[in-house]
């Protein structure tokens, strides 16, 4: 019987949890990478002037540990001070333009472990991959027309339908498959000293190509240790 009812509480807060109309982190508690594809949230487009970013964010974290299952490796927990660090990291190289595990541009957040200790951890030993990567579903290196250069729209073909944007799902498989594509990535998203993960993107328009919607991405993983939480500096997520 109390079996029971802890299934029958579980599921009841799962279903809740996917009737949101956004992502809370309480999701965390009852999605895993074996239901979080029954949740709608992930099948919406992503709206780029209303971006749900821990939604985005949760649907890269569980992508990703359901790659870690089907390639042998035990799925990670969520830490939202690694989401901090991941997230800033992200807006930081959208906003300054730069490309690289080190920020050129603070000293206070040049490394991972600086970025790690600003977002709440004492004890950082942080793997870190970061990717670009396109809001719509393009094809790199495929000739594009362009439709409106301000929203950053494209075609196939002349005065053919828009290219879409990605679901979130569809971002998050799309992003995750270009990490495992390249071994360094692919080393740290199946790091067997792994323990725990967050997620962070940060939009931009791309002025270099038409202002392409376009994403600055950011996996910051926890090894060896769990983390001991510290003073926070960067607050959000």
């Amino acid at each position: 019987m109390k079996n029971w009812l802890v299934w029958f509480i579980v599921a009841w807060l799962g279903a809740s949890a996917f009737s949101q109309t956004g992502w809370r982190y309480e999701n965390y508690n009852v999605t895993t990478y074996k239901n979080f594809r029954s949740n709608p949230l992930l099948q919406q487009s992503i709206d780029f002037e209303r971006i749900d970013y821990p939604l985005l964010h949760a649907a890269i974290f569980f992508v990703t540990n359901e790659t870690r299952v089907q390639n042998k490796r035990k799925p990670l927990t969520f830490a939202i001070e690694l989401e901090r660090a991941a997230y800033h990291h992200s807006k930081y190289m959208a906003e300054q333009n730069f490309f690289s595990h080190d920020n050129p541009y603070s000293n206070r957040r040049t490394t991972p472990a600086q970025r790690a200790k600003l977002a709440g951890i004492k004890n950082p030993a942080i793997a870190e991959n970061i990717a670009t990567h396109f809001g719509i579903k393009y094809k790199p290196a495929t000739p594009v027309y362009r439709r409106d250069p301000k929203k950053g729209t494209f075609s196939y073909v002349p005065d053919g339908p828009l290219i879409p944007p990605h679901t979130y799902l569809s971002f998050a498989e799309a992003i995750v498959a270009q990490w495992m594509n390249s071994p360094p990535h692919r080393a740290n998203l199946l790091a067997e000293d792994a323990l725990q993960l967050g997620c962070g993107v940060y939009f931009y328009r791309d002025t270099n190509f038409y202002n392409m919607p376009t994403f600055k991405a950011t996996q910051n993983f926890q090894l060896y240790r769990k983390i001991v939480p510290g003073q926070v500096t960067d607050r959000w997520p």
